[in-house]
């Protein structure tokens, strides 16, 4: 795995040579990050809706990832597939049929990813690098079957003739965030799609998203896809420069979400976070295909029971930021000292394994710069190495390019990717 990414970072520094110089101004526009979102269409290919989505992603310079279906897939809706591809759009995998997998034998779950790689790659040259489940119906029995990594997304009830080009937008614009997967469907005929993709790209555009397809996305955010998980947000870890504060659980904790012995597992006093303010974040280390849970809890007056959801999570580990809680709070117009408990717990009707909760404090002031850090997230790893391309590229922004200067000349140009790649393989 070592030679692999060493080969992969010099044949990145190799074709940076080829790039062109970007002087950068000292104006804070240079020290905005750009948010990325992933557009994905299901239920294609087709010689309409696939080329009416196509034509509004061409205006914007906006790559997407297609997920097709086997048995659409024809001489004339090729093109469509060839076009996508052409344009920077990843093309994956739906399923042949896209029938209810959970209950079929491993051998026809097989089959139904293998059809569609092999009509990809007759079109592309290449296989599917990512499967969404017909239905969002998922077993064990696929995840142990199909190598490609899950893919869900946030709903906006596309797939529904009632809901309207207006609604299907704000589903878009209410679930946009940095590292969000938006699940879209070009079948024949979902015009309203169309229509609502012509309201939301230059707002999004106007709010800094960049529109990125999968692979993309998990490389920018420093992410590598999971075995038995499936992806609807791909966040970019956010504690890296927080420190340890106090340890709420260690140990080993299993059940389900029904399980009432989380609720006193894991409790988190309310008042020492309202101290906290706005500094802490409460990791947790778990092991399930659903992330934890916190439940807010009051029980006095009129009751209450909230769940936040974490800010990330990667199957091993999720973090859940003081921000998200206090919004939540703040919805429910209570405050710390209005719950009665605060605890972590299991999302799922499956089995979480818990072992160990704590809260973490940021007490890193802003003041201090790690070389090579470009995304500004208090870590040096290949993932600034792929922004800084993407900046080179013309097609990304940094958030710090006080970080990039290697060179120390007060402009970003190849010879600090140069550098760059130096420094990573001199760390690993």
């Amino acid at each position: 795995m070592k030679n692999i990414l060493m080969k992969a970072i010099a044949a990145a520094a190799a074709f940076a040579l080829m790039l062109p110089v970007m002087p950068v101004q000292k104006t804070d526009a240079a020290d905005t990050e750009t948010k990325l979102i992933a557009l994905t269409f299901d239920d294609g290919p087709n010689t309409t809706t696939t080329n009416e989505v196509l034509d509004i992603l061409e205006e914007y310079n906006a790559k997407a990832s297609f997920f097709l279906i086997g048995t659409n897939i024809n001489d004339d809706s090729a093109k469509s597939v060839k076009r996508a591809y052409d344009m920077g759009c990843e093309i994956d995998n739906h399923s042949k049929t896209h029938s209810n997998m959970g209950s079929m034998s491993p051998e026809d779950i097989k089959a139904e990813i293998a059809y569609v790689d092999e009509k990809v790659t007759e079109i592309t040259g290449e296989p599917t690098k990512f499967f969404r489940p017909p239905f969002i119906d998922v077993s064990q029995a696929m995840y142990d079957n199909i190598e490609l990594p899950f893919i869900c997304g946030i709903d906006c009830q596309d797939y529904m003739e009632n809901v309207t080009a207006q609604e299907r937008a704000e589903y878009i614009m209410n679930g946009a965030r940095d590292g969000v997967i938006v699940l879209l469907h070009d079948a024949a005929g979902n015009s309203q799609t169309v229509e609502a993709l012509k309201i939301v790209m230059p707002q999004l555009v106007s709010q800094g998203y960049e529109f990125v397809t999968l692979t993309e996305l998990f490389q920018r955010q420093g992410e590598t896809p999971k075995q038995n998980m499936i992806y609807t947000i791909v966040a970019k870890y956010p504690c890296s420069g927080y420190t340890h504060y106090k340890n709420i659980f260690t140990g080993e904790a299993v059940g389900a979400s029904s399980w009432a012995g989380w609720s006193d597992i894991a409790v988190i006093d309310g008042t020492e976070l309202k101290e906290l303010g706005e500094s802490y974040a409460i990791e947790v280390k778990y092991s399930c295909s659903d992330p934890p849970i916190i439940a807010l809890q009051k029980w006095s007056g009129t009751a209450i029971w909230q769940q936040v959801q974490p800010f990330y999570s990667n199957g091993d580990t999720a973090c859940f930021l003081a921000s998200d809680i206090q919004s939540a709070l703040d919805d429910l117009k209570i405050g710390y000292t209005d719950l009665d408990r605060i605890t972590v717990t299991a999302s799922t009707t499956g089995t979480m394994t818990m072992t160990s909760v704590d809260i973490l404090v940021n007490d890193n002031t802003g003041t201090e710069t790690v070389a090579g850090d470009v995304n500004a997230d208090g870590a040096f790893n290949v993932a600034d190495l792929v922004s800084m391309q993407q900046f080179l590229l013309g097609s990304g922004t940094l958030k710090s390019w006080k970080a990039g200067d290697l060179c120390s000349d007060e402009r970003i140009d190849v010879f600090d990717l140069v550098l760059m790649r130096r420094l990573i393989l001199k760390n690993m």
